[in-house]
């Protein structure tokens, strides 16, 4: 699968819990929404090797 973040692709095979996925990449779950094929999935769900995967950093000001 394809996973992009910041501008960067990042590419993994098999299927991934997203809790682990984060981990890999340093992220917090709280930090960051995570989209599996146009839709916000949480940690606890997998994706797969035919899923489009994005990572956004959520933003929070003052």
């Amino acid at each position: 699968m394809k996973v992009y973040f910041r501008g960067k692709i990042y590419e993994y095979a098999g299927m991934i819990m997203v809790k682990d996925l984060l981990k890999d990449l340093a992220l917090s779950a709280q930090a960051v929404l995570v989209i599996k094929n146009n839709e916000v999935i949480t940690e606890d769900e997998f994706v797969g090797e035919t899923d489009e995967v994005r990572v956004i950093s959520a933003i929070s000001g003052g």
